[in-house]
């Protein structure tokens, strides 16, 4: 934001830790915890619907599942920022509050198995708890982690973290499935459902002990670098960084529309077994684990706005796929095409905020860009997508041409994708880079996409570190 939020390389903030090494040390244990959450994600926060629709839920609980955590962990980061800001405590927080969200898996299995009259809602609640807890962190995390990263290094570290991550949450997501499929032949489900979120609670009991081992340091704010959601909200004519966060926002609110109704499509008009399920998300968190550092390096190199255009153009073509074919190989290349372009578009939306929000300011600027975002994604999904899905015809007559879907779903699905061309045409030409960068076209980062150049980086970068791991044990 041009007179708050603007980041300044001459200020003086929160002093990062003394040395490289500590920066260092910091940096690999923020991979294995981010590699922890991704085993939690992976085998509980996957398979949170999927245990609603076992349990018979409506999609209005589906949609609320889905798209209620949005602006309900909006709520959460600004409690984290308000914080961040009083304490200046970032460590503890971050150990307390993962903690907390590890142990609503117990409950979030056990009321339902054993108060079955009123599972749904207690499985809602407790889900919802559950993200609740885990959104409160975020904000520490940021300003902590904006104080270790070299910013120099920011998209490629990122890139990187992010690549592991996701490699790590497909392998526990292709165990989950695998899991709960055996389980569904063996008419044990509620065993499966048992052991997945089991497994979810100790890997995010694990991440929080990891937390503890960060370094954290001193970090003070002052009352100037306090501002108010409502003058956050007047400076949208004029700032910068309100004007990307009503962008992000439209297009995850466009994006919800569909989001809460592709597993409930999936399962139930396409009778996917949960090994299908499972593969098709699996096929997008490969991409995305094949694409995330790809994306870092362009962005650190061509700046992070020209990455939102490029995969912003790919994302209104991808729900309409799913109104076109009911093929499950074609749809799991769409699943991979979703991979390559939300990699580069959520990548790049948060090192923009890193560019754009001053280290002092970071955490409320990043409560603030959730809580709008928060909106529209709860508005597009509980409102306005859970409207369409339950009033929408599931034929449709056009001259002589006639089709008939399995459900009133591939039609939402469609209207997401018109939803997204909206936001990108009103609003991505009404903010700019914020830092100095080699400028590319859009177009030119698309051909780059499709020539198998992340493929090829991907490859040597895993070639050069099992190279490096057996030099060392040789």
């Amino acid at each position: 934001m041009n007179d708050f939020a603007r980041a300044d390389p001459t200020a003086v903030v929160s002093q990062p830790p003394d040395g490289d090494s500590v920066r260092q040390r910091t940096m690999r244990l923020s991979i294995f915890e981010g590699s922890t959450w991704a085993v939690m994600a992976g085998c509980g926060e996957a398979f949170a619907a999927p245990f609603l629709i076992f349990l018979r839920a409506s999609n209005w609980a589906v949609a609320l599942l889905t798209s209620g955590p949005v602006l309900l962990g909006a709520l959460a980061q600004l409690a984290g920022a308000w914080w961040v800001e009083r304490t200046g405590q970032r460590r503890k927080f971050l150990a307390v509050t993962v903690m907390l969200q590890a142990l609503l898996y117990a409950p979030l299995f056990l009321v339902p198995l054993l108060f079955p009259a009123a599972g749904v809602a207690a499985a809602v609640v407790f889900a919802l708890l559950a993200i609740f807890c885990g959104n409160l962190p975020l904000p520490a995390w940021m300003s902590l982690m904006g104080d270790v990263i070299p910013e120099t290094r920011r998209g490629d570290y990122l890139g990187q973290r992010f690549a592991i991550i996701f490699a790590c949450l497909t392998g526990a997501n292709l165990l989950g499935g695998l899991l709960l499929g055996v389980c569904q032949r063996a008419q044990r489900i509620w065993v499966g459902f048992g052991l997945l979120f089991g497994i979810a609670l100790l890997a995010r009991l694990t991440g929080a002990w990891l937390f503890t081992r960060h370094v954290d340091p001193p970090c003070r704010s002052s009352a100037d670098d306090y501002f108010s959601f409502w003058a956050f909200l007047r400076r949208t004519p004029k700032s910068n960084f309100v004007k990307f966060a009503f962008f992000v926002a439209l297009m995850n609110g466009a994006t919800n529309v569909a989001a809460p109704f592709f597993t409930v499509y999936m399962l139930r008009d396409l009778h996917w077994t949960y090994t299908q399920f499972t593969l098709s998300i699996v096929a997008m968190f490969i991409a995305q684990a094949v694409f995330f550092r790809w994306w870092g390096r362009i962005g650190d190199r061509h700046g992070h706005r020209v990455v939102l255009v490029a995969t912003g153009c790919l994302l209104p073509i991808l729900p309409v796929i799913w109104a076109l074919t009911s093929n499950f190989t074609i749809l799991l290349g769409q699943q991979v095409l979703s991979g390559a372009a939300w990699s580069g578009f959520n990548l790049a939306t948060q090192n923009f905020i890193f560019d754009a929000v001053s280290p002092r300011k970071r955490a409320r600027g990043m409560a603030y860009f959730s809580l709008v975002n928060g909106f529209f994604t709860l508005l597009g999904g509980v409102v306005l997508g859970a409207w369409l899905a339950t009033h929408l015809p599931s034929a449709y007559h056009l001259g002589p041409l006639r089709v008939t879907y399995l459900s009133p779903l591939p039609a939402v699905f469609v209207v997401s994708g018109v939803l997204r061309v909206l936001a990108l045409l009103l609003l991505l030409p009404q903010f700019r880079e914020v830092r100095p960068a080699e400028p590319v076209s859009p177009g030119a980062l698309l051909l780059r996409l499709w020539s198998g150049e992340a493929f090829a980086g991907t490859l040597g970068f895993v070639a050069t570190r099992l190279g490096g791991a057996l030099r060392r044990r040789g």
